[in-house]
């Protein structure tokens, strides 16, 4: 299955790197590192570049799927005093960046299906996918078919439990701060923040802001043109968990409340502190705004 091709290749990119090495690996088109690359070192050049072919693997694993994932050129570079020195990317177009987005959260989470051993989930995805697939008429949107299947099989087939640690998993595969891949916020609501810039950046929202809850450790963040909005009666929480938690050293964090407002945007309500919960979708609170005729995807 895809989870554990993807596995495969994150272990083969591992054992190639060096803690310490001066090279590291990016994307020529996004100027990141690739998954599943993010965070890794190498000792030679001649190791990144073979490394650089597991992250083309990577996403060729993903392309068998789903032919819109985006082609990048992994490109070496040198690391000078912990600083990865590259060239700026030529401006990436805002579908490239949106495709990357998806498929990048998609591919993480089918990888710690796998490496949690939640293999009936992960086919049972893999099956909701080719079904939905069958039916969708614009190739687009096959990463948000792809990415819905998984999420809809985590929610109905693993208890909160479950959940955290498939979400755990799949935000150290995209390179987190427990792992020392990317520096730790210092709140949730910063963690917030910077998901949200990240969402905005690959068009999975539109405009958003965030604020403080008075008296206690709990944020609200407000949004608009979410690409997994559904009337449902249950707003899709993962790829905002994901990103959340890969910002954060080893703090629990929970999605509480999830309300619809008018002119298609959401109020989403996050809390420090609790047990997690709500980290691959919530119930609406409000289901009757839902039917207005201000709301709209």
């Amino acid at each position: 299955m895809v989870g554990g091709t993807l596995r495969d290749i994150r272990s083969h990119a591992d054992r190639l790197s060096a803690s310490d090495g001066p090279y590291a690996v990016v994307c020529d088109r996004l100027g990141r590192e690739p998954l599943p690359l993010v965070g890794l070192r190498f000792g030679t050049a001649s190791d990144a570049e073979r490394a650089a072919d597991a992250a083309s693997d990577y996403r060729s694993a993903l392309r068998r799927y789903d032919p819109q994932v985006p082609h990048h050129e992994p490109l070496v570079r040198r690391v000078a005093d912990g600083t990865l020195e590259h060239a700026p990317p030529a401006e990436a177009d805002a579908r490239t960046r949106y495709f990357s987005f998806c498929h990048d959260v998609t591919g993480a989470v089918f990888e710690s299906l796998s490496t949690t051993g939640h293999r009936g989930v992960e086919s049972a995805a893999m099956e909701t996918y080719l079904t939905l697939a069958e039916v969708v008429d614009d190739h687009d949107d096959f990463c948000l078919a792809m990415l819905w299947s998984v999420l809809s099989e985590l929610d109905v087939r693993l208890d909160d439990d479950g959940q955290r640690t498939v979400v755990a998993e799949a935000a150290s595969s995209l390179g987190d701060a427990t792992t020392g891949a990317i520096e730790p916020e210092p709140t949730v609501g910063d963690a917030l923040g910077a998901t949200m810039a990240r969402l905005e950046d690959a068009s999975f929202v539109r405009g958003f802001d965030v604020s403080g809850v008075p008296g206690g450790d709990a944020w609200e963040v407000t949004f608009g043109g979410y690409a997994l909005a559904e009337r449902t009666g249950r707003l899709p929480t993962l790829p905002v968990a994901v990103d959340v938690v890969r910002r954060l050293d080893e703090r629990s964090v929970a999605f509480t409340e999830a309300t619809p407002l008018t002119e298609g945007r959401w109020r989403l309500r996050v809390e420090d502190g609790r047990d997690s919960a709500g980290l691959v979708s919530l119930n609406v609170t409000d289901e009757g705004r839902l039917n207005e005729a201000d709301y709209y995807l």
